[in-house]
């Protein structure tokens, strides 16, 4: 039986909404809470998002409502869609949410988020997840999505009887209200696959000022993104992470089936004027191969190009 009742979303981007609006409308407002300090909320109540044309159906509430709601009632679920520079604010605020049998899944960027989780939470309430495929975009109070995408689920240590029963209790959640999701068998190699794929897409876009199609076609934006991929795979490889041509080869397919229309996070921050995830990306593969002796000129480069473009802003 279902016995997930109460969820939590806490950062409301592109992707916050969108996971709000998918179980929103499986669960109902009164089973989906947004998250954020006093402004924010107050901005999220003036005005419904809508998501795919319908708004979203969840209850706007500040951290200090949730905390004193978790009080009495639990949150069964606490997703986190931050940026992963607003991560630390973001998990001490709703610290309070979080109660002994919270799942806490993470649908940011990287393969560091769920470390940083689990050293607040434990392993026994953070699972590791990988949110793919997806072409979420917010532009104002709407909310768009062509595909949801399906999130890859699994935990740090299969061997650990709390993290399995954690794990299949988000299933069976995610099985009732019908949301897209996977469990791999091996689920970091999962997690550096979509580092494959947005170390390549996310930076690319951003330096070439381009959307999906500038990187689909042949050309200098393509190559550089590729060469970005393929650096990842062999500093993955020295991490201990089984990665291959073929995983490159298959987030490029998935690239090339992506709207061409559409743009990456990192486009959009870049766009907006915002702090870019480039740490995440550029910055771990970079940190990463110096630190086993490997070169990654291409990463360099994006991270170099792309810290200019945020100098930019000012």
């Amino acid at each position: 039986m279902n016995d997930v009742k109460r969820v939590a979303v806490v950062g409301f981007g592109s992707l916050g909404a969108m996971y709000a609006g998918c179980f929103g409308r499986a669960m109902g407002a009164g089973g989906v809470f947004v998250v954020a300090d006093e402004a924010r909320t107050a901005t999220y109540r003036s005005e419904p998002t809508v998501f795919n044309g319908e708004p979203i159906a969840a209850t706007y509430l500040t951290y200090e409502e949730a905390a004193e709601q978790a009080r009495a009632m639990p949150f069964d679920v606490v997703l986190y869609a931050v940026k992963f520079g607003a991560l630390e604010e973001a998990m001490a605020q709703s610290a309070p949410m979080v109660g002994p049998d919270t799942a806490v899944i993470s649908v940011l960027n990287g393969i560091t988020s769920e470390e940083v989780l689990a050293e607040r939470f434990g392993w026994e309430r953070v699972l590791l997840c990988v949110a793919q495929q997806m072409d979420a975009r917010k532009v104002g109070f709407t909310v768009t999505a062509g595909c949801v995408g399906v999130m890859a689920l699994g935990v740090r240590d299969a061997g650990d009887p709390v993290q399995r029963a954690n794990l299949a209790r988000v299933t069976m959640w995610l099985d009732a209200i019908g949301q897209p999701y996977l469990c791999p068998d091996d689920i970091q190699h999962q997690l550096w696959g979509k580092l494959i794929c947005n170390v390549g897409v996310n930076q690319a876009c951003a330096v070439y000022d381009c959307c999906f199609s500038g990187i689909q076609a042949e050309g200098e934006a393509r190559r550089a993104m590729i060469a970005a991929m393929n650096e990842v795979a062999v500093v993955g490889r020295a991490c201990g992470i089984a990665l291959t041509d073929a995983d490159v080869a298959y987030w490029l397919d998935i690239i090339d089936h992506l709207n061409p229309a559409g743009l990456p996070s990192l486009r959009q921050d870049v766009l907006a004027g915002r702090p870019t995830e480039v740490d995440l990306f550029a910055g771990t593969i970079s940190r990463l191969g110096r630190a086993h002796g490997i070169p990654t000129p291409q990463n360099d480069e994006f991270l170099r190009r792309i810290r200019e473009i945020e100098a930019s802003y000012l």
